[in-house]
């Protein structure tokens, strides 16, 4: 169940993010590139780990810093990132042939080897590297520079012969490799558009033009894109459902302390590198922070620290927009802009390829660009392909954006929460995730989606849709604009409040301070609270007045009934301790709405046989995906089934009660009696019950012998479900953390990291983190000098 490239020529892609960057004004200080200051060449760090492996990093400046994050990092991770960096790179093909797939898992999907190697050379190529280091304020770089040689310390450590047993995988690899910055900063832009062109690499490296000019131009031949239909999953973070977060934020109003309080619980990748890394980093002075970073970034993505603590999950808005191409007669290389001829850039690409005899041999491609970002490939989802007459390309504003990281290092030393969201609105870089916060001494909660979208407002949409083809992309993917391309007038605006061109700025974006509470379970900004909801906001940010997911739906249950103090624990507000109970207790919210309609329905008149036993085991069942719960894994058949069904006949309305906007926590809800509804629900539970048969999996077992965590070589049980079944504690937990800051007191935090810090086999923390997961027990962070000198396990010192 469940090494470094070449320095090449500007390219016309890497000459727009150069310009876009100089023309906008560089914030948080001058870029690594006009600092005439000596980069940094030695480094000294402390890493003490406490419990479970978590580094705690000190050192006297911001080089120092990112020297023990590289390190600590390598020691657990380094064949994950080692692999990540030949990626990165485009040198997958040269070291493992070009048929395999380039990911198990991550935020660019699974390509092959060869198309993941074209994409990042043409996406990531040093030009572009340039660029963005070209706008990174100096202390952003030191961090960088530092993990680096950290993390190369590591390598050279492991290639001398020392750390026996460790990182059997890769320790002896030719692949194995030292960085430098320029390997750390593409790994950043990589991450960047995991919203935006990463969900598209075949779909850029296939793009080619018609015949007979793709006889001339194309030197190899590319893989064609999947056949697959348009939706709104394929635009999503690593092109899946699943792939998101849960937050909530309360303020005093809601809390029994009177002071705020967090919760942060992100759906993330458990294997490969975009997993999340616990730690804690200190400068004294100027940095003192704990959280979760994902692999290969120098600084802390989500997390907290003595003052401010905030949380992250995945935003509905639209990081791209499509541009269909007017293509001039004769000339499918050539589009046409306002009467005036723009002849495409050719990028010839060569990838180094191992062949089933290992040895090497060039492989070349020409892929294109327009003015607006990389050509794109549509036909393999049923839209038209490049033809001799029209063509489509991409715009992705997070390729363009080079402040992503500034904010979050940003955030990482904001000391209020009014920093905090004056920070939001000075950078507007976080590029595709909401993002909630609370701090010291203040009792409002934060939400905030002031991110990276492209600036398209709805009044534009009438005039430059694509006609016809237009209003089909955003029929199938809502807020997905397909633009007119041969008009200026289509381009994206900017406004006079708008940090990078072509975006909206911070005063139209959504954002929301409450004394009440805040949440986001990766629906629209619409109801972070339903009491106060927020609208007027243009379509490519996201949709308002719509049906919420049930998990959406459970995680607004699951606070309305903690305030009013109906779900059964004590009193009638927020706690950090009442918070962390319920966020894992495994409620599920379809079972809850629908069990009994359903076995009303296929339990009356008595089946017989294993239907019979299903029918007792459901109605006895408890509703939850705690690992003792009998019947879970029936409902989860009954109900996957049942979706699939009602996916293919979408005229099938199974409710008896239609979404009312009014009460949009609450409806839809109830089992329609529609003759057409009862025969599916009854044909979904026979199909669910005959294929657990057929898989040999006990109707009566719990969930805890047939689920477990994803964890090569270990069976760890894992409670929870999908979030499509309404379960709010879901099988992608990652990183999460309740924290709260006690009067007079230091940072109150309790974490849990549930895949682990280490995916090396031989580690002492390879699975210890996850079983505690397990046995949901939450680890009482140690953030203060006393506190973490009390749970020290190691201390290391390094310097060079």
């Amino acid at each position: 169940m469940h090494l470094l490239l070449q320095r090449r020529g500007l390219t016309q892609l890497s000459l727009l993010t150069i310009a876009l960057t100089l023309s906008a004004c560089k914030i948080g200080g001058g870029g690594g590139s006009d600092d005439d200051t000596p980069a940094q060449t030695s480094y000294k760090a402390t890493i003490e780990r406490t419990t479970f492996g978590i580094p705690h990093i000190t050192a006297d400046d911001m080089g120092g810093a990112g020297y023990g994050h590289g390190y600590a990092i390598a020691e657990d991770n380094l064949c994950v990132l080692a692999d990540a960096f030949v990626t990165f790179n485009g040198e997958r093909s040269r070291y493992f042939g070009p048929t395999a797939a380039a990911a198990t898992m991550g935020t660019f999907g699974t390509p092959p080897n060869l198309e993941a190697d074209f994409f990042f050379r043409l996406l990531t190529d040093q030009a572009a590297v340039d660029a963005f280091k070209q706008d990174q304020p100096e202390d952003l770089m030191e961090l960088t520079r530092g993990f680096a040689a950290g993390y190369s310390r590591y390598v050279e450590e492991i290639q001398g012969g020392e750390h026996a047993g460790r990182h059997a995988d890769c320790r002896n690899a030719e692949w194995l490799q030292t960085i430098d910055e320029d390997d750390v900063l593409r790994r950043l832009i990589a991450l960047n558009l995991a919203a935006s062109s990463a969900n598209w690499v075949t779909e850029i490296t296939s793009a080619q033009p018609p015949a007979p000019a793709a006889a001339a131009r194309a030197l190899s031949t590319p893989a064609v894109a999947q056949s697959q239909a348009l939706n709104a999953d394929r635009a999503a973070v690593g092109r899946e459902e699943g792939i998101g977060s849960n937050t909530f934020a309360f303020g005093g109003d809601s809390t029994e302390t009177g002071r705020s309080l967090l919760f942060a619980n992100p759906h993330w990748y458990l294997l490969g590198v975009d997993r999340f890394y616990q730690l804690h980093m200190t400068v004294p002075g100027k940095l003192d922070v704990s959280g979760a970073s994902i692999m290969g970034a120098p600084m802390v993505l989500m997390g907290f620290n003595d003052n401010i603590a905030w949380a992250h999950t995945v935003s509905t808005a639209r990081r791209f927009t499509l541009y269909q191409l007017q293509l001039k007669a004769g000339d499918p290389t050539t589009y046409v802009k306002d009467g005036v001829d723009k002849p495409l850039t050719a990028h010839e690409i060569t990838v180094q390829v191992m062949g089933d005899d290992t040895n090497l041999s060039d492989v070349t491609r020409t892929l294109y660009s327009s003015e607006y970002g990389p050509m794109i490939n549509l036909a393999g989802l049923g839209l038209p392909g490049w033809s001799n007459g029209a063509a489509y390309t991409l715009r992705d504003a997070n390729l363009e954006n080079t402040r992503a990281f500034q904010n979050f290092f940003a955030f990482d030393k904001a000391e209020s929460l009014d920093d905090f969201y004056a920070k939001a609105k000075e950078y507007v870089g976080i590029p595709w995730v909401n993002t909630t916060a609370i701090g010291r001494d203040d009792d409002r909660a934060l939400y905030s989606d002031i991110t990276v979208v492209p600036n398209v407002p709805d009044s534009m949409l009438a005039g430059c849709l694509v006609p016809g083809l237009g209003q089909a992309v955003l029929g199938l993917v809502p807020g997905l604009p397909l633009l007119d391309g041969s008009r200026a007038a289509c381009d994206w605006k900017t406004d006079a409040d708008s940090v990078q061109p072509g975006t909206f700025g911070p005063g139209k974006l959504p954002s929301l301070l409450s004394k009440d509470y805040v949440a986001n379970m990766n629906d629209s900004y619409w109801l972070s609270n339903p009491e106060q909801p927020l609208t007027g906001y243009a379509g490519i940010i996201g949709r308002e007045d719509y049906a919420q997911s049930l998990r959406t739906r459970m995680g607004h249950t699951l606070v309305r009934e903690r305030l009013t103090g109906t779900d059964g624990l004590n009193g009638f507000q927020a706690t950090s301790e009442n918070i962390r109970e319920i966020t894992l207790n495994s409620r599920n919210y379809s079972a809850e709405q629908f069990k009994a309609p359903v076995l009303a329905t296929v339990c009356d008149p008595e089946p017989t046989g294993a239907e019979l036993q299903a029918c007792q085991i459901l109605s006895a069942w408890d509703n939850t995906g705690n690992l003792d719960a009998v019947g879970a894994h029936v409902w989860t058949a009954f109900w996957e089934t049942l979706q699939t069904k009602l996916d293919d006949q979408p005229a099938v309305n199974p409710y008896a009660v239609p979404f009312d906007a009014n009460d949009p926590i609450n409806t839809p809800r109830g089992l329609s009696t529609d003759a057409s509804v009862q025969n599916l629900v009854q044909q979904s539970f026979s199909e669910a019950i005959a294929q657990l048969q057929t898989d040999g999996v006990a109707l009566d077992a719990s969930l805890g012998e047939v689920q477990f965590y994803l964890k090569p070589g270990e069976q760890i049980p894992q409670y929870g479900g999908e979030g499509s079944e309404g379960y709010f504690t879901v099988l992608r937990n990652s990183y999460m953390h309740v924290v709260e800051f006690p009067e007079g007191e230091p940072v109150n935090a309790y974490t849990l990291l549930s895949h682990s810090q280490s995916s090396d086999p031989a580690s002492p923390n390879y699975k210890d983190y996850t079983e505690a997961y397990s046995q949901k027990q939450w680890h009482r962070f140690p953030f203060t000098r006393e506190q973490i000198e009390a749970e020290r396990v190691s201390k290391t010192e390094i310097s060079q």
